[in-house]
């Protein structure tokens, strides 16, 4: 039961695009098998996007952003109404406070 719409960000569509990339230089089954698994874990934004937290970034939580993490991957996303916008897909290492 699918409450909210996902709709994915100009900036967020790049970061995904460079995710795709990564994963076409691996082999194809495992390729397919992390891209799957990569979906199914955001599908929580479908149903359950307030089971994440707000982000650490006090400037970030105060423009109601909040964070899904997928292994490495930081998904930053805010809400408005059933909508919710995936802004930027970031690598967990990577300093964000100036991306998002």
């Amino acid at each position: 039961m699918d409450k909210y719409n996902v709709i994915i960000s100009a900036s967020a569509q790049r970061d995904f695009l460079a995710i795709a990339e990564h994963l076409d230089a691996l082999p194809p089954d495992e390729a397919t098998q992390q891209f799957e698994q990569l979906i199914d874990d955001v599908s929580v934004l479908r149903s359950a996007p307030m089971s994440c937290p707000y982000a650490r970034d006090f400037q970030l939580r105060l423009r109601g952003y909040r964070v899904l993490v997928v292994e490495d991957k930081l998904f930053f996303f805010v809400i408005h109404n059933s909508t919710v916008e995936i802004r930027r897909i970031l690598n967990a290492k990577r300093q964000y406070d100036r991306l998002v």
